[in-house]
């Protein structure tokens, strides 16, 4: 009987520390094996809308082939639904992340449920308008040239590069640098199309096309930033278009050995 209650004591207790180690994050981005990057429990939003990560952590796999997020917003004291989304999960996935926009201030519960309908985790968060824009309404504007920001960086957090630099080590950092940049006003595209140059060594110019790649994002993002390893020396510029080949910036990096 003693032995009966130990196991299930056990059993209750390895229950209970699987539950506790599911954790859902609202961030500014995250790592490519899931670490958030900028948790958030307060965000300052703009009039057009904030867009934010919400990352569900489960440590083991999910095993489930379908996560649901609930957003609830807080209207006469009590969580009233707000927004939904579904995200499809493969076999191996221990976490899963999806972007959502904050449009409007309140308070709001952020949930994830299984296929099952079984409440896995959950976070709250507080969005504000600032104080330039509480008491008026800004649309989004054309896309004008600003000159953007384009910067090489170790990491970006909180929305802001962190140690920029112009030249980087292959054998110092494996090639990895974070590019960010800020467009100063909404890019109203959804995709982003960047090109890597390599500098000739016979002239100055940017000839061989190294690669080419897309990134998704939301329009009215005014800043956005990914990740490139870079696996050869020399300079290289890169170009960032929309899908219409209209150049939104450029910035040059020289890899060393």
């Amino acid at each position: 009987m003693i032995r009966l209650f130990l196991r299930t004591l056990y059993l209750l207790m390895f229950l209970l520390t699987v539950v506790n180690a599911q954790d859902l994050y609202i961030c500014e981005s995250y790592t490519e094996s899931g670490t958030p990057v900028g948790p958030l429990n307060r965000l300052e939003i703009k009039p057009y809308g904030t867009a934010v990560y919400i990352l569900f952590d489960n440590e083991n796999k999910i095993n489930d082939p379908l996560l649901y997020l609930f957003v609830d917003k807080l209207v006469d004291n009590k969580f009233t639904p707000y927004d939904s989304k579904t995200i499809n999960i493969q076999k191996s996935d221990t976490w899963a992340v999806t972007s959502f926009e904050f449009k409007e201030p309140g308070i709001y519960e952020v949930y994830f449920l299984n296929s099952s309908h079984n409440r896995l985790a959950k976070n709250k968060i507080e969005t504000f308008f600032s104080g330039n824009f509480s008491n008026q309404f800004v649309s989004p504007t054309l896309n004008i040239n600003l000159n953007p920001k384009f910067i090489f960086c170790e990491l970006v957090i909180n929305g802001k590069p962190i140690n920029p630099f112009s030249t980087l080590s292959l054998s110092a950092s494996n090639g990895e640098a974070f590019i960010y940049i800020n467009n100063k006003l909404p890019f109203d595209v959804e995709v982003l199309k960047v090109q890597y140059w390599k500098r000739s060594i016979t002239n100055e110019n940017y000839e061989e096309l190294v690669d080419s790649k897309k990134y998704k994002i939301l329009p009215k993002w005014e800043d956005t930033f990914f990740k490139y390893n870079f696996t050869q020396i020399g300079q290289f510029k890169i170009d960032v278009f929309d899908l219409n080949d209209n150049l939104i910036t450029s910035n040059i990096i020289t890899i060393t050995k």
